[in-house]
């Protein structure tokens, strides 16, 4: 096999590639990032008005993946779903830390008492 051959041979390869649309689906993406807004809901996070918009933007972008997953964009949807399990993990965050500082304000409240 010459050396065109080889090039066009691997050219040929990687174009059928792509388009079979060579990037698998994320379903342990998907998983996570369910599993990520889950752990948002049950921190509280819908009670902090901060972690309820990112908790509002994980569950979106969760949803406009699963799209793209069914019109075989993959790739697109794994970013979107990495996207959406920072935002949600985000909301946990912010959801954490403003309970804490209700506790601690309580806390203070009740050593001035």
């Amino acid at each position: 096999m010459t050396r065109l051959e080889l090039w066009m041979s691997a050219a040929l390869g990687t174009a059928s590639l792509v388009a079979c649309g060579g990037v698998p689906k994320p379903e342990a993406r998907i998983a996570s990032s369910e599993g990520a807004i889950r752990g948002a809901q049950e921190a509280g996070a819908q009670a902090v008005p901060e972690a309820t918009l990112y908790l509002k933007l994980a569950q979106e972008q969760r949803e406009h993946a699963i799209q793209l997953v069914s019109a075989g964009d993959n790739h697109r949807a794994a970013l979107l779903l990495a996207r959406a399990e920072a935002d949600a993990e985000l909301a946990v965050a912010l959801a954490r830390a403003a309970h804490a500082q209700a506790d601690a304000q309580k806390a203070a409240e009740t050593v001035q008492d």
